[in-house]
């Protein structure tokens, strides 16, 4: 018997793993379509912190798809991002807010939309469904808007999403800022972290006109944390680049605290293009950079023009 598959990107993040899962219920509660929420990979400390708060299990581990399952992405539409075994015959709906670079069979069901989060969305599908959200739902939806928005401070962040986080929390009622604070704490920790696993937790690979970049992020209420193993990462950095066969390979420690991040650059080729792009100044390997903290918004945009040239 068939199966629709909700599943996030490879190396999921919280708004990842959440969208999944509110998208879970939407499908089920709403549309009335038997659908079962997956994972791509390890969930990080910040997710693992907010599923324990809600009392919620994490989704199961995505291990194989077969063909005749149906998929529903959520958060992701590249498809160097998209979970091994899926191809585009078995995708039939798409839930995202970044740039759309996709290419499907045939015509199928597409919700996309510049806002904060894809909890964003499914907290507007909701609304407009006019079916009642639970507590639990909104709970859920509050934490993956607030991580993805870096609690309503971050650059993708839209006066929408905080309408939607206020009519959320009417029905929640927890303490945004005390919740945020908390939600920074997990997103730091380095609990159980190896630095090889730090630079490919939030990791993305992109087709940026001829040439294939990998993006890594780490958001942080403590960079320095980060950056005392600096010598490790640039290595380990420069070790994926060769094994992934890139063009490109950047890693960004993002101070959540300042608004800012510093840009880790392993050689040559990563150092010109930083600099043409970022105009910033580079010093043993690194270029700080004020005010940059958006992969989706601030980085990535300008490498793929500056690559598509």
């Amino acid at each position: 018997m068939s199966k629709t598959v909700i599943i996030g990107h490879k190396n999921p993040d919280t708004d990842s793993v959440i969208a999944a899962m509110a998208a879970e219920r939407y499908y089920n509660d709403v549309l009335k379509i038997d659908a079962k929420a997956y994972r791509a990979g390890e969930i990080n400390n910040e997710t693992k912190f907010v599923l324990k708060a809600l009392s919620l299990k994490a989704p199961s581990l995505l291990k194989a798809v077969r063909k005749e399952d149906a998929i529903i992405l959520v958060d992701h539409n590249e498809s160097g991002q998209i979970a091994d075994g899926i191809s585009a015959s078995q995708i039939t709906g798409l839930i995202d807010h970044h740039k759309m670079i996709f290419e499907t069979e045939r015509p199928i069901s597409i919700r996309v939309e510049p806002i904060g989060s894809t909890s964003s969305l499914i907290a507007k599908m909701y609304f407009e469904s006019g079916k009642k959200i639970t507590s639990s739902v909104a709970k859920l939806l509050l934490a993956g808007i607030l991580s993805d928005t870096l609690g309503l401070a971050g650059p993708t962040t839209t006066d929408e999403d905080r309408k939607i986080v206020k009519t959320l929390n009417k029905i929640a009622n927890i303490d945004i800022k005390g919740f945020v604070s908390d939600l920074f704490a997990a997103k730091s920790s380095l609990k159980g972290i190896s630095i090889g696993t730090l630079i490919i937790q939030d990791y993305k690979l992109f087709e940026m006109g001829r040439s294939k970049v990998g993006i890594g992020v780490w958001e942080t209420t403590d960079p320095e944390s980060v950056n005392v193993e600096k010598a490790k990462i640039l290595k380990l950095l420069f070790e994926k680049k060769a094994e992934e066969k890139l063009d490109y390979i950047f890693f960004f420690v993002v101070d959540i605290v300042k608004q800012g991040s510093v840009l880790y650059l392993i050689g040559d080729s990563e150092s010109e293009l930083a600099k043409k792009v970022f105009k910033g100044n580079i010093e043993d390997g690194s270029m700080i950079l004020d005010g940059i903290v958006s992969r989706k918004k601030q980085i990535a945009p300008v490498l793929t023009a500056a690559l598509s040239k």
